[in-house]
């Protein structure tokens, strides 16, 4: 199968397929976000026809990126958007703000031999009507500065004041494949994990950022099962609403790891660090590879305690677990922001920092139809006592610039800082398309809480908690598949103002499939 795109229709079937035995078994804890080929079983019946996704998808040649374009539309206050399919704030360039917001994106790929890549531009418009905002003291563009974490995260409430459009060279990307080792240069969108409505560490909520990249092609055996890796160097850049913007350095490693004797699960791990550009040294390219015990580190840095007060570091484990038979999976993660001193640290606390998601996925048989459930939930608030003597640093923000984001949006779940989620989710399968629902709640900012709004012992003033309903439905209208996602939300104490609101929100998203191979 042709296949592109995070959350797409076609990258929806992948993991589909492989609850019906219609698709290989496959880690799919590292995904991308450009053009690539994926494999799928010569039996077994995916929910609707993928004949010209199917079309000439292993040759060699010159092959159309679909033609997407998105637009939402938020009411009251901005609301990630992401593709019609989910809305799920993974939307990457799109900033879905008040009012009407738009991307188009497109172009070609390319196969010939080991060599592959895109060119797959994005550009985007945002009307960004205004909306009442929590007021930091600030003037100029440092007023739409995140409130509540500073300048320890470019994470603006607002994009300015009034309409604006952007461009990225979206999920384009350069790269060869020989003995199973691929080696290349993107700026494709990254998917790190099992999750499907977050991730900890990296998702598609942000534009991508340029990297370069080392890895693996495929699960490669290594006799005992199959493992994954991907390595990954990167540049990240900085909005206009902080007060010195830069553009540090992103790096990681994932690797996986899928048991030879017990089919269907995989194990892994990653670990990401954000670093100071200008001040990088020669250990400081592979700080992924060193030890997770700051003691090891001592003479290392300036500080005694072998703390680096240039970077800031993510890690995760995460497992998933998936039954065919059953046609079930079961997928989580957990993960921490920065390191620890030493491993009794790591036994004592294991709760330091700590941030934590689970999931699944249920396809059941109704009338001759599928019928599709999902369940997942996300943790990333305070669970320390705010005083502390250690400190609790909250999820994606850091001092100096370190902050988790691209371009002022978020690389991990973008519920956002100190934030918890839960999502269920029922969709209908059939030939046409799909349709469904889902309910949501996500508290926002919820370590600001605790630390700053709860001791103000004030009533007008409570939980920033949001309520979500939506219906949603994929269409295949000839060529073309048409997606919309209409919901209805109820958010109380905003961004810990003293008044409750509703939200309506409807997104489009309108396709035109990869064409053949020429």
């Amino acid at each position: 199968m042709a296949v592109d795109g995070i959350g797409t229709p076609a990258d929806e079937l992948l993991r589909l397929g492989e609850l019906s035995g219609a698709v290989p078994l496959s880690p799919r804890a590292i995904r991308r976000g450009g053009a690539r080929v994926e494999a799928r079983c010569a039996e077994g019946a995916l929910p609707w026809d993928t004949a010209a996704l199917e079309a000439g998808a292993g040759a060699d040649g010159i092959r159309l990126v679909p033609l997407r374009l998105d637009a939402a539309w938020s009411s009251h206050y901005p609301s990630g958007g992401g593709t019609a399919a989910g809305g799920t704030g993974n939307d990457g360039l799109l900033w879905a703000g008040r009012g009407t917001s738009s991307m188009l994106s497109g172009g070609a790929a390319f196969r010939w031999g080991p060599f592959s890549g895109a060119l797959a531009p994005a550009v985007s418009w945002s009307q960004n009507r205004w909306f009442t905002m929590r007021q930091n003291g600030q003037a100029g563009d440092l007023a739409y500065r995140n409130p509540f974490y500073g300048d320890g995260i470019d994470y603006p409430q607002r994009f300015g004041a009034g309409p604006f459009s952007d461009w990225s060279l979206g999920q384009s990307y350069l790269r060869a494949d020989a003995w199973n080792v691929a080696v290349g240069i993107s700026t494709e969108n990254l998917w790190l994990g099992p999750g499907l409505r977050n991730s900890l560490t990296m998702t598609n909520a942000a534009p991508g950022f340029p990297h370069a990249f080392v890895g693996t092609s495929r699960p490669a055996n290594i006799g005992i099962g199959t493992a994954e890796v991907l390595v990954y160097w990167g540049r990240l850049s900085r909005s206009t609403y902080v007060t010195h913007p830069t553009h540090p350095m992103v790096s990681g490693l994932v690797v996986d790891y899928t048991p030879r004797w017990v089919p269907g699960l995989t194990v892994g791990l990653s670990r990401h660090f954000v670093q100071v550009w200008d001040e990088l040294q020669t250990r400081d390219w592979f700080a992924m590879f060193q030890s997770p015990r700051k003691n090891d580190l001592k003479g290392w840095y300036d500080d005694p305690t072998g703390n680096n007060p240039n970077d800031n570091q993510l890690a995760s484990l995460f497992a998933r677990w998936v039954f065919p038979e059953s046609r079930l999976e079961l997928y989580g993660e957990f993960g921490r922001e920065d390191h620890e001193g030493s491993f009794y640290q790591y036994v004592r606390e294991p709760d330091e920092t700590a941030a934590w998601l689970l999931g699944l996925q249920k396809l059941f048989t109704a009338g001759g139809r599928t019928v599709r459930l999902q369940l997942e939930a996300t943790a990333l608030q305070q669970v320390r006592p705010t005083d502390s003597l250690r400190g609790m640093p909250t999820w994606y923000t850091h001092a100096r610039d370190l902050s988790w984001t691209n371009e002022g949006q978020l690389l991990g779940a973008s519920i956002g800082p100190g934030s918890d989620s839960q999502t269920l989710a029922v969709d209908v399968f059939g030939r046409g398309g799909r349709i469904g629902g889902y309910l949501e709640r996500v508290r926002r900012d919820n370590a600001y809480y605790w630390a700053n709004i709860e001791p103000l012992r004030d009533d007008r003033y409570t939980h920033d908690v949001e309520v979500t309903a939506g219906a949603r439905q994929l269409l295949l209208a000839g060529p073309f598949e048409v997606s919309w996602d209409a919901s209805a939300s109820y958010r109380w104490s905003r961004a810990f103002l003293p008044r409750n609101e509703p939200n309506l929100r409807l997104l489009v998203q309108l396709a035109l499939p990869i064409m053949p191979t020429r």
